[in-house]
């Protein structure tokens, strides 16, 4: 007796499939039935036949067959038999997550042209038996364990205040495992605070420290770079370059109190930044050779070096020759500034800095020199403060002096 096929219809389209027994002899000899389910088609009056040993196999077949025929695109599916079962087999392995065929197969071709050789499930299970092995910090406990090291390692207060300040609005806006925390959210991050490119480089520098900290502590997988070396540095085309007038300085200097005078004549006639000037001792000023001493744990750039007391600065120097001990307070400059704003003279970031580099190079036009006065780079130098002043400001600037000087120290400059 003839069976019925087993129709498969998809809005109008019928597939038909076709149950059956074959036989097979065995290695014994005996022959052996098994059964068969066969689909038939037909495209372009032309009748297809597909041969599945099971049938749900067959049934998926059909119903991608009717679709096919629906949509007018049977002939990408012309498959042999094996095909189509290795097709149908592929698309419900990836039902599951969700993923097109074509997506698997561009990810696993990616992924394989860059092990060389090396089996794919091996990288997998190593990557994640590494990850097994790593503890999970949070962010904000990471950050509390970086400063109390950078605080125990000596590091200047002013370097583990600005790191602080950068971290804890970070950590504030990730209440998260640092392993969870990647390059994109950095970004997002960084972009949304709304700061200049300057100071977003700071802040990401600041990030990128917290991260590699981490990693030293195997709280991120190490011999690896890190989300936070993966975030791009923002172009930072400099901003406008602002310094004193010698009219302003001498103004300033001769109003101001000791300790403002002090800092005000420093910061000016050597160029210094005020992280190194508040961290010297009266003993690093050689007054008979002339020059103070930069140690390198009291330098940026972690560099000795000697900066030259020019004769103005000799004068101003004079009557701490006996002193011993710290020369300024840490809080110096805060209140430098508020006393030149109480004068009502506008005061520029890092202005003392900026203008001594002006002036210094208008007067003696030796770019390496001033550079290595400075602990800075010729390059820097060329691009920030190139022909801003002339010979004729230097020569004020450098004149200033204290207004009655009884005991003059000279210094070779």
């Amino acid at each position: 007796m003839k069976t019925k096929p087993i129709l498969v219809r998809e809005r109008g389209v019928t597939v038909k499939i076709y149950a059956g027994e074959s036989r097979k002899k065995t290695k014994a000899g005996k022959s052996r039935r098994y059964k068969l389910y066969t689909l038939a088609y037909y495209v372009a009056n032309e009748r297809r036949r597909e041969t599945f040993a099971d049938l749900a196999t067959a049934k998926a077949r059909a119903r991608e067959v009717a679709v096919s025929i629906l949509h007018g695109r049977l002939p990408v599916l012309e498959l042999t038999n094996s095909d189509s079962e290795s097709y149908l087999r592929s698309i419900q392995l990836l039902r599951p997550i969700g993923l097109p065929l074509h997506t698997a197969i561009e990810d696993y071709v990616t992924a394989r042209s860059k092990l060389e050789g090396e089996s794919l499930v091996s990288v997998v299970n190593d990557y994640l038996s590494r990850k097994r092995n790593i503890p999970q910090r949070r962010v904000g406990e990471i950050v509390d364990e970086l400063l109390l090291a950078k605080e125990h390692d000596g590091l200047s207060p002013r370097y583990v205040y600005a790191l602080k300040s950068d971290l804890t609005r970070f950590k504030n806006s990730f209440h998260t495992n640092i392993g969870s925390v990647t390059s994109s959210a950095i970004e997002d991050w960084l972009m949304a605070q709304g700061v200049g490119a300057r100071t977003r480089n700071n802040l990401r520098t600041s990030i990128v420290t917290l991260f590699h900290f981490a990693r030293a502590r195997g709280y991120l997988a190490k011999g690896q770079p890190t989300e936070a070396d993966d975030v791009r540095r923002a172009k930072d085309r400099g901003g406008k370059i602002g310094i004193l007038t010698p009219k302003e300085l001498d103004s300033l200097i001769s109003k101001a109190p000791a300790e403002i005078k002090l800092y005000l004549a420093l910061g000016a006639f050597t160029g210094m930044r005020t992280s190194e000037i508040v961290r010297l001792d009266f003993s690093d000023v050689n007054f008979e050779r002339g020059h103070i001493t930069v140690a390198a744990e009291k330098s940026k750039t972690a560099t000795r070096r000697l900066v030259p007391v020019l004769p103005n600065l000799a004068q101003w120097l004079s009557p701490y020759r006996s002193r011993k001990g710290k020369l300024l307070k840490h809080s110096v400059e805060r209140r430098t500034i508020v006393f030149a704003n109480g004068q009502g003279i506008a005061w520029p970031h890092n202005c003392l800095r900026h203008s001594y580099a002006s002036y210094r190079l208008a007067a003696i036009a030796d770019t390496a020199r001033v550079a290595l006065e400075m602990g800075n780079s010729p390059q820097k130098l060329m691009t920030n403060y190139r022909e801003l002043t002339d010979e004729h400001d230097a020569a004020a600037w450098f004149s200033i002096s204290p207004k009655r000087s009884k005991k003059i120290v000279q210094f070779v400059a």
